[in-house]
């Protein structure tokens, strides 16, 4: 998938890149933390602006930096990334509040002929994950690889 994404800095399981927009220039971060929850090989990915001071991801704020679209390119971008070092791992994803879950779909909805050739997504609904449609509001989602 060819998308206008900032340039990603790797170290292990975490990503690094600076959003550039009329807010000037903010650290972002991408974590994929293990999560024993869903079993063997299942990741959380973690994502928000970097809390230099505490060395933590902040996945509360909102930078309204006028970038949305590219990071949310950006993110993806490192999604193909993870899996192509992990091919067999399943990726949980929901947001911080509804809000940024429902955002999250609207981007899966947006993009869906170009992440279902790639991507198997099933969205939790009513304590079910059931393959991802659009026009449901999910509770969070699972990726794997096809």
């Amino acid at each position: 998938m060819e998308w206008d994404s900032y340039k990603l800095d790797k170290e292990g399981l975490v990503y690094k890149f600076c959003s550039e927009g009329h807010r000037g220039k903010i650290a972002k971060v991408i974590r994929f933390q293990e999560f024993s929850d869903l079993g063997r090989n299942a990741f959380n990915l973690a994502f928000g602006d970097l809390d230099e001071a505490r060395d933590k991801i902040d996945d509360k704020v909102i930078s309204n930096n006028g970038d949305q679209l590219k990071i949310i390119h950006t993110v993806a971008q490192a999604i193909i990334d993870f899996f192509s070092s992990r091919p067999r791992a399943f990726v949980l994803i929901w947001g911080s509040s509804h809000s940024r879950t429902r955002l999250y779909q609207m981007r899966i909805a947006r993009f869906w002929a170009e992440v279902s050739k790639q991507f198997e997504i099933l969205g939790e609904f009513e304590n079910e994950w059931l393959p991802f449609q659009k026009g449901v509001n999910y509770k969070r989602f699972l990726i794997y690889k096809k």
